[in-house]
């Protein structure tokens, strides 16, 4: 079903005039091309040109479409047709510890094009094969400068001077290479699995796949068979599994043009997502954003990004408000919507999810999940909670030398948790138990309450309930007649705390919640009473009528419980939490803010 959407995704930009010409075409791959050697008609050369440009403080390759797949791999010498990296094309490298192989591999690429020059009707390609028939590597050191600048890590190609196509575009060569690249190559024919049709079968599936984080950088397989244990029937390799030779290089093409565009793909973790449709969608064209921190732009960030990020707010907010027309509502149902997350396992790449559906249930599943985490306490400024900022919060907080809250140290955070908060998102369903304990143990280490935290808490308790078929959810913000015990005794440790502070005049080293909120978490009737009997002197300090608001709002609080739990789980220490953090908003939000019926 994978490759299945992979190869209709190929065809989909392939047959587009705007994404066309971004697609590899069948014997044909893209690569990062750096220099070009310009020759004149008759071989000799004119200059070394740096295909190079600048972005930001980077220098970096051009794409171009070049006959043959990938780089092959391995301690031979491989030589590519008209296009390779300097070693290969010019017999040069920079600092190089092997100057012996440098030129037995020029030598290789030398013999591999002289080898088919009458072959190929063409000036251009005679030019080339003059070319390497009178250079020698040793005059590479009179160009050092200027190869050692442009050549490095990335491939060159030929042109002639005075012409714009390089010498690979040649229609004589194109024809040439169309020749040799077809499927008709003597690979044995059978059913594909993708196409259904009977095609000549891959041996191997070619090009590999580049990009997925962590994997090697050369690229790896996502279907391979390289030992006798996983075959049968007698049959060899990626046999065991026919997939054709044209299905093979679609949709490793496809997949491959994925993880090259940074607006189609998402890092998490040790997973890789990308996602697409199978036709133009808002969705698509915004999703990388909704995970990042693209729709909260820098004050002198370029006009486009502004101009992006607020059609992307804009966007968020329809998708969170739920209107949308008839036609608009079937259109996105009729809209597949495709979401496949890959992880590097040594020469392989794993699926770690797959996810097929449509425009129309991702939208209700992302609006989900910004219904099921809103919390009480957000700023408008800030970038929505969506994965990464949910993930980065189970990090160690990190505070200046004057307390201030500075951001998350992210080191130690498991790079499984991403990808399993992702599906979740995705899917609709459960956050991982993991992501609850992981936000609960950090709160009692590190005692920083912070907004993402606690809303990524009550997300977990909100669905874990909804999906359990309990109808009493957690709410967005304080609740003054909900009776858990757990959160009434998160409310009652807040105003605790706020009566020990406005008692000190705000005078104070470290609050009750420094000192006893994990204890007071994780095991109530062992805090509370001596928490309750410290009230009593904070209380003797204020003046009456602080006194009094502060004793009816204990007393109310009070009345909801019937005694301290010895122990409070895991759910209930995150009620906790919640119940702390609505009760502290609630008494540090001005009166005449309150909405009318909020609690006074």
């Amino acid at each position: 079903m994978i490759l299945q959407r992979l190869v209709e995704y190929y065809d989909r930009l392939a047959a587009d005039p705007a994404t066309a010409d971004a697609m590899a075409k069948p014997g044909y791959s893209l690569q990062k091309i750096s220099f070009c050697v310009v020759l004149e008609p008759d071989g000799t050369l004119q200059q070394f040109q740096s295909l190079l440009y600048t972005e930001g403080k980077r220098q970096l390759p051009e794409m171009h479409l070049v006959p043959g797949q990938s780089k092959p791999t391995g301690s031979g010498l491989n030589p590519c047709f008209l296009w390779d990296n300097a070693a290969y094309m010019l017999g040069y490298k920079a600092d190089d510890p092997n100057a012996q192989r440098t030129r037995k591999s020029f030598e290789a690429f030398r013999d591999r094009h002289l080898a088919v020059e009458s072959e190929i009707n063409s000036p251009a390609f005679s030019a080339v094969c003059n070319f390497l028939r009178n250079w020698s590597p040793d005059r590479a050191a009179e160009y050092e400068d200027v190869l050692k600048e442009i050549t490095s890590n990335y491939f060159g190609v030929f042109r002639i001077a005075g012409e714009r196509r390089f010498v690979h575009d040649d229609p004589a060569i194109v024809e040439y290479w169309s020749r040799q690249s077809s499927d008709d190559d003597g690979s044995p024919r059978g059913i594909c699995l993708v196409t259904g049709r009977e095609e000549p079968i891959a041996r191997l599936h070619e090009p590999k796949i580049k990009g997925v984080r962590g994997g090697q950088s050369s690229g790896a397989l996502l279907v391979s068979f390289n030992d006798s244990a996983y075959e049968s029937y007698g049959k060899s390799q990626s046999y065991n599994a026919p997939v054709s030779n044209s299905a093979v290089f679609r949709y490793a093409n496809a997949l491959n043009h994925l993880l090259s565009r940074d607006d189609r793909r998402i890092s998490l973790g040790d997973a890789t997502i990308v996602f697409w449709a199978d036709r133009p969608s808002e969705l698509e064209e915004y999703a990388s954003d909704l995970f990042t921190d693209a729709i909260l732009p820098s004050e002198d960030a370029p006009a486009e990004d502004k101009q992006r990020a607020q059609q992307v707010r804009l966007f968020l907010s329809q998708l969170r408000a739920g209107h949308a027309g008839d036609e608009a509502i079937k259109a996105d149902r009729e809209t597949k919507f495709f979401i496949l997350a890959l992880s590097p396992n040594a020469a392989r790449i794993s699926v770690r999810f797959w996810i097929d559906s449509n425009v129309a249930e991702m939208k209700q599943r992302l609006a989900q999940h910004m219904q099921d985490i809103e919390l009480v306490g957000a700023r408008e400024a800030d970038p929505p909670l969506m994965i990464r900022r949910i993930v980065n919060a189970t990090g160690r907080a990190e505070f200046d030398s004057n307390g201030r809250f500075k951001g998350y140290d992210t080191d130690a955070v498991s790079p499984l948790l991403a990808g399993a908060v992702a599906r979740a998102v995705f899917t609709g369903g459960p956050y991982p138990q993991a992501l609850l304990a992981a936000l609960i143990s950090r709160l009692r280490a590190d005692g920083a309450i912070r907004h993402e935290r606690i809303a990524a808490i009550k997300a977990c308790l909100v669905r874990n309930s909804r999906l359990k078929g309990q109808s009493k959810e957690v709410p967005v913000a304080l609740d003054t007649n909900r009776d858990d015990p757990a959160y009434v005794t998160g409310r009652l440790f807040a105003i605790l705390e706020k009566i020990q502070t406005d008692s000190s005049g705000g005078d104070l080293n470290a609050t009750i919640k420094d000192r006893y909120f994990s204890a007071a978490s994780a095991t109530p009737a062992l805090v509370f009473p001596r928490l309750i009997r410290l009230s009593q002197h904070h209380l003797s300090r204020m003046d009456t009528g602080a006194k009094i608001y502060y004793e009816r709002l204990l007393g109310g609080v009070m009345d909801k419980l019937r005694g301290f739990a010895p122990r409070l789980t895991l759910e209930e220490q995150g009620l906790f939490a919640v119940g702390y953090y609505h009760q502290r908003s609630d008494l540090f939000t001005p009166r005449k803010d309150k909405q009318e019926g909020d609690p006074q």
